[in-house]
């Protein structure tokens, strides 16, 4: 039965500040002789150049609810035992708060293709968790116009039909 680990990306795009987590689980999982691989979690935001990808994030940062965003990072500091790189820590950084700080990749179709594939290259890494800033234009484009410019996802056939 396979074993998975689930985590945090890190950061705007910057695909692999994950990978000592990801080294930290491949350790632990050698030590008990077991395989976990990690799923990591971004948030995409993707539009047809950099530039324009990079508006629709300045505009979801200046909309951000910030009395909810302090009250997020005063939960965090009641919790006292935790260590700097837990997740409830990552939650309340404020590099980019309005989505709790998970991974975000920000950027052109093509460059969000580009950040995925570094993604794959990290060891211990299986597969990754998606979310959309408009979920169902961006999953769209995600199968459309991401994933076939994906060098780690050549070796795949085309989709040739649409599912039900």
């Amino acid at each position: 039965m396979p074993i998975f680990n689930f985590c945090f990306g890190k950061g705007v795009n910057t695909p692999t500040a994950f990978a000592p987590t990801a080294a930290r689980m491949k350790q632990a999982a050698e030590q008990t002789g077991r395989d976990v691989g990690s799923y990591v979690l971004f948030m995409v935001i993707a539009d047809e150049t950099d530039d324009a990808a990079r508006a629709k994030w300045e505009h979801y940062k200046a909309g951000a609810d910030e009395e909810a965003l302090s009250w997020l990072t005063e939960q965090s500091q009641k919790d006292t035992r935790s260590d700097t790189d837990t997740n409830v820590r990552q939650m309340a950084d404020p590099t980019s708060a309005v989505n709790i700080n998970m991974g975000t990749l920000v950027g052109s179709y093509a460059s969000v293709a580009r950040m995925l594939d570094e993604v794959a290259s990290v060891p211990g890494a299986e597969g990754v968790l998606l979310t959309f800033d408009d979920f169902l234009s961006g999953i769209e484009n995600f199968g459309e116009r991401i994933q076939p410019l994906m060098q780690c996802r050549a070796h795949l056939p085309a989709l040739t039909q649409e599912v039900a």
